[in-house]
């Protein structure tokens, strides 16, 4: 029997904005001190260090309120009817999709495991409905994310054909 395997992808989302921006502000920071000051012959220079040992002090106590999804790809035939029932047929908006209720009705069928502060989230937090509460507390920095896995697992086309050619290509000079 033929058998066909599904990607996967792990996304983290830091549930705690605060934290979050915080964690995301001071990664701006070490990036412009990496860039500003040279390097010194020790390594990388000390403001930087400083910073990156605060940014892994509140990774660590971001673990808490990190929501930790494993995603699997869904079949072509789910993914449409997903699509299909998250997409406005007549109207005005005839062919908007509903990027929420798009999220809300694959992730149920595509979560694989789902953890917060390391615990097993509870079913009833996995529902559609529960994640569309969720999502309109999420801010876009939180959702798009998660938005881009569901998107890049069932929607971005994988087919190996042009590297095939290319590689045959350079191998036969």
């Amino acid at each position: 029997m033929l058998k066909v395997t599904r990607k996967t992808k792990q996304v983290d989302i830091i549930l705690d904005q605060e934290l979050a921006e915080r964690i995301a502000m001071l990664g701006d920071q070490l990036a412009r001190e990496l860039t500003a000051e040279q390097v010194t012959e020790a390594g990388a220079n000390n403001a930087a260090k400083r910073t990156a040992k605060r940014i892994e002090e509140l990774r660590k106590q971001a673990e808490a309120s990190t929501l930790v999804i494993t995603l699997r790809a869904m079949g072509v035939s789910k993914w449409a009817q997903t699509l299909a029932a998250n997409t406005v047929t007549n109207g005005a908006t005839a062919g908007t999709r509903d990027m929420f209720g798009t999220a809300a009705t694959a992730l149920p069928q595509m979560i694989e495991t789902a953890t917060i502060g390391g615990r097993p989230v509870d079913d009833a937090d996995l529902t559609k409905d529960a994640l569309l509460t969720l999502f309109g507390e999420m801010t876009d920095g939180q959702f798009t994310p998660l938005w881009h896995a569901i998107n890049e697992l069932n929607g971005t086309v994988a087919d190996p054909k042009a590297a095939f050619d290319l590689a045959s290509k350079v191998l036969r000079g």
